[in-house]
């Protein structure tokens, strides 16, 4: 004699699975707000080395050089001449302009030579070359 109808069990539930659907996305959150978010550079570049721990401070202008001669002022990429124009204008502007310069590594003194007489032309006088540290192995 049966009292009560007796369900089947089923042997596919899933109601366990949800505490662990609910912590990947408690996880998945935390990473994206504990993760820290930057601004890529409209050029690729690996600034060289450096020992030093000098903190970075971010200027208002920043300049970019790849390897290959290609340049960027504030993640704009320009030509020679277009940057001369813009330094020289910025420059009239204001009489004390700080330039972030980041060259990457394998940019040659070729590249590098007439972007700092062309600096040098414009009236350009605080400039401070980003570099990234080494790690050090203790």
């Amino acid at each position: 004699m049966k009292l009560f109808p007796v369900k089947p069990s089923r042997s596919g539930n899933d109601d366990n699975v949800i505490p662990l659907i609910n912590i990947v996305f408690l996880m998945l959150i935390f990473f994206m707000l504990a993760g820290q978010i930057t601004a890529t550079d409209a050029l690729q570049v690996m600034p060289p080395s450096s020992d030093t721990q000098a903190p970075t401070v971010a200027l208002e202008y920043e300049l970019l050089m790849d390897a290959d001669g290609a340049l960027a002022l504030n993640n704009q990429v320009v030509t020679p001449k277009e940057l001369k124009e813009q330094l020289s204008m910025l420059s009239e502007q204001n009489t004390q302009v700080e330039l972030a310069l980041k060259v990457d590594a394998q940019a040659t003194a070729a590249h590098l030579k007439p972007l700092l007489q062309l600096l040098t032309e414009t009236g350009m006088s605080q400039i401070t070359l980003y570099t990234r540290q080494t790690s050090t192995a203790s």
